[in-house]
């Protein structure tokens, strides 16, 4: 019986490359990870070839079939795709394998979401909300095992997430993901920012 394919994915900037990075490190196998020099970042991205060229053609509403993908990969290695928009796509994934399909949709704080995907790419609050929005339904809506896996609690439920994976490593290798950082969030820091927003609402409405 083949070991199970799990994919990564979510909203753009929610830290998918962190955690199948942590995926990698822990036993997880990747076939081909894609590097195209046109879109060359700082940082490693970990998409599958197979799965973007699958998500590129359905984002013009052609097929692409990955029949021949999924009959490539290793039946006793639990095997690891990443791309965050293939959520879009997530239920015709059971057309090309018999193989059991886990998702791991990760979660970040929504407004640093928005503010760094508006930081690289220059589009629209309203633009990249909507995104989340649907992202958020096709989440809902899918029909596979799915964990909603919060990015900045990596190094307390790592564990959590290796055991949906069904990766049991003998010691857990959190060296990616140490120098994660997050909010130290108060009820005084919330009261202010809801104090101010309060008063500059019109200004600043988007709908």
């Amino acid at each position: 019986m083949s070991k199970p394919f799990i994919i990564i994915n979510g909203v753009p900037h929610s830290y998918t490359s962190l955690i199948s990075k942590f995926l990698i490190d822990n036993g997880a196998y990747t076939k081909e990870i894609w590097d195209n020099p046109k879109w060359d970042m700082s940082y490693s991205r970990f998409e599958e070839k197979e799965i973007q060229n699958f998500v590129n053609k359905r984002k013009k509403f052609k097929d692409y079939d990955l029949t021949s993908y999924f009959d490539s990969l290793p039946k006793d290695k639990i095997v690891m795709a990443k791309h965050p928009l293939s959520m879009f796509f997530i239920n015709e994934l059971d057309k090309f394998t018999d193989r059991k399909i886990k998702v791991v949709y990760t979660i970040r704080n929504p407004e640093q979401i928005i503010m760094s995907s508006m930081e690289k790419s220059g589009n629209s609050f309203i633009y990249y909300f909507e995104r989340i929005c649907w992202l958020y339904d096709f989440m809902v809506d899918c029909k596979f095992e799915l964990l909603p896996f919060i990015a900045e609690r990596i190094n307390k439920d790592g564990k959590r997430l290796l055991d949906f994976c069904e990766l049991s490593p003998e010691k857990i290798n959190y060296n990616s993901v140490r120098s994660m950082e997050q909010r130290k969030p108060t009820y005084l820091k919330y009261r202010f920012a809801n104090f101010f927003w309060k008063r500059f609402n019109k200004l600043f409405r988007v709908f």
